[in-house]
């Protein structure tokens, strides 16, 4: 009798054992807060291309030149959380002298990545972060519902010159057709954040001489990063 208690028991300590063991191996989710790469003294700089078309006025001008946005202090909000400011800088060649543009701020809660820019607040991330997610870009601003999607999560992307071992894709707004194209898309880098951005809103024109579609009036402006202190 005593024999097959100490076996039952010796059965129950490897049960528990093997549960524990399991429990302590499960992998942990990856969040993504890393995405949003705020950390004091970090900064991202930009090659911009802004084409402007304006074709009934004969405009069709392409500008080239580079922002830098440094995660400059941080700071407690209005709502009682830490937040942080950011300066951005634009110079127009490589060689220039960086210009103070404007300054935005931005945080991180434990649902999302929020970041202001032109006094506008925007939803940037959601977390965890995962394909297929959606949520409402613009749910703490005035400006209506804009669904945001990622489209891919932490895969690996060559963006400009540079490879990232961790991306995640979020598609804000896409309607291309003939008559325009609208497409808003940002990729945030783990541990780097912004690293590509693309704003175009185009109005397209028919050419009956030609038999094609083209722009006529509207922008297309893409940020790609170009270096980065984390």
């Amino acid at each position: 009798m005593v024999k097959k208690s100490l076996i039952i028991i010796s059965l129950l300590v490897i049960v528990l054992f093997s549960c524990s063991k399991e429990k302590d191996e499960v992998t942990p989710i990856n969040v993504g807060y890393s995405y949003a790469g705020l950390n004091l003294g970090s900064y991202i700089v930009y090659d911009v291309d802004s084409h402007h078309y304006n074709l009934p006025f004969n405009i069709d001008t392409i500008v080239q030149f580079q922002i830098k946005e440094v995660v400059d202090s941080k700071y407690t909000d209005l709502e009682g959380e830490e937040a942080f400011k950011i300066i951005r800088y634009r110079r127009d060649s490589v060689n220039g002298l960086w210009v103070v543009l404007d300054v935005w701020n931005s945080k991180i809660t434990a649902t999302n990545y929020q970041k202001v820019e032109e006094n506008v607040r925007f939803v940037k991330l959601v977390f965890p972060v995962r394909e297929n997610t959606t949520w409402n870009g613009n749910v703490k601003n005035v400006l209506g519902e804009q669904i945001y999607e990622y489209t891919s999560a932490h895969k690996q992307e060559t963006v400009g010159t540079l490879v990232f071992d961790s991306v995640a894709t979020i598609l804000q707004f896409e309607d291309v057709n003939l008559v325009q194209e609208r497409l808003f898309e940002e990729k945030f880098a783990a541990g780097v954040g912004l690293v590509y951005k693309k704003s175009r809103d185009v109005n397209n024109a028919f050419s009956s001489s030609q038999g094609l579609w083209f722009p006529d009036v509207g922008e297309d402006v893409t940020y790609t990063v170009s270096s980065f202190v984390k």
